[in-house]
């Protein structure tokens, strides 16, 4: 009997040993795999429609995975190759006005700071030592660009090895998934309905902030690319996808885009003696700032509150938190968390509430005995 108690606990010291050792190698790629997670869930209904067509299971997932490659190389590669060229036609400009001495074409004649300001810059600039030294300034500047840039090609394996462990995680839950959450939901102390009730929520949370995040997405390229055409900017609808693909990234957004071509409309305007181009930067300005990025904060949290039955100021808590903890995927387990710690919290209370009844009764049973 005392052989099989320490038998017992030599095994439960094991597991715990090997549990944390586990959970250390794991850590690293810890947000890789809830990414692909992530994934298997959101793409399980294509699989399951793709499995109709195609009797192996493999193969099904492997057609998942390249479609996601597909989708995630194609569009980056795009917007990299656009920003590059963008860059690249800011600096020759910017080196060649330097060069010539003229930041501002045309001069402006107003009794104005702002005018004075740009005339003086165009005076100071006719000094060799201050254009010799802006020129290293701007050179400076891309050397820094182009270090960061280095520093992107230089983590690109680590980059790569993520990817690959979110794809191949993407790859087998897809195919075994269904066989690791009956294994998960036999080991978790929780009831059935319970659990039912959790991965309910955790599927209308998962799908409405992926769908949302893109319905979103759409909706502010879609009005980036209207305030584009109405204030007179060409390519609007080039500009307009580009800030689709920016909407889906945190903090930056759509702003990244509207608002440098704004300030440029409304600078230039103003010192080149053109109130159209001004007024037009200005509306613009306020376009992006009411419309385009406003729009952000209203769509979500009601998309994914409505969907997932929370409530809104959850959501943004979830997803704002999520962010500076776990960073882009936080977006989702951010929000999931704290829907996991509300619906936990309704399972306890109504696990709760009998028991409670129950000790009430005894205790006013007890009670009414010794008034007796």
């Amino acid at each position: 009997m005392e052989k099989e108690g320490l038998s017992k606990y030599f095994f439960l010291a094991v597991l715990g040993v090997v549990g944390l050792a586990s959970i250390i190698i794991v850590i690293p790629v810890l947000t890789s795999i809830i990414a692909g997670a992530i994934l298997a869930f959101v793409f399980y209904p294509l699989y399951d429609k793709i499995r109709v067509r195609v009797k192996h299971k493999y193969l099904a997932a492997f057609l998942i995975a390249f479609m996601i490659i597909l989708l995630v190389t194609i569009p980056s590669g795009l917007l990299v190759k656009s920003l590059a060229e963008e860059t690249n036609y800011l600096y020759l400009r910017a080196k060649q006005q330097l060069f010539s001495g003229e930041i501002i074409e045309n001069r402006c004649y107003e009794d104005t700071f702002i005018c004075k300001s740009a005339n003086n810059i165009n005076n100071l600039l006719k000094d060799e030592a201050t254009k010799s030294y802006l020129i290293s300034l701007l050179n400076d500047v891309i050397g820094f660009i182009t270090g960061k840039v280095s520093g992107v090609i230089l983590a690109l394996p680590s980059i790569a090895l993520s990817l690959m462990v979110t794809l191949f995680t993407t790859f087998y839950l897809l195919v075994e998934g269904k066989d690791y959450l009956k294994r998960v939901t036999q080991i978790v102390p929780l009831k059935v309905h319970h659990q039912d009730q959790v991965i309910k929520q955790f599927s209308d949370v998962t799908y409405a902030l992926i769908y949302g995040s893109f319905i979103v997405a759409l909706v502010q390229g879609t009005l980036g690319a209207f305030g584009f055409w109405l204030f007179g900017i060409n390519g609007f609808l080039w500009w307009g996808i580009v800030m689709t693909f920016f909407a889906l990234v945190p903090f930056v957004g759509c702003a990244m885009i509207w608002m440098p071509a704004a300030g440029y409309m409304i600078l230039a305007g103003y010192l080149q003696a053109e109130p159209t181009l001004m007024w037009q930067g200005l509306g613009l300005f306020f376009y992006g700032l009411l419309i385009i990025s406003t729009i952000d904060n209203i769509l979500k949290p009601i998309i994914v509150a409505g969907r997932a039955n929370v409530h809104p100021l959850l959501v943004m808590i979830g997803v704002i938190g999520g962010l500076f903890i776990f960073g882009f995927i936080g977006l989702i387990i951010g929000p999931f968390v704290l829907v996991l710690f509300q619906t936990l919290l309704q399972i306890f209370e109504k696990e709760r509430a009998p028991h409670a009844l129950e000790e009430a009764d005894i205790l006013g049973h007890h009670n009414g005995k010794k008034r007796k």
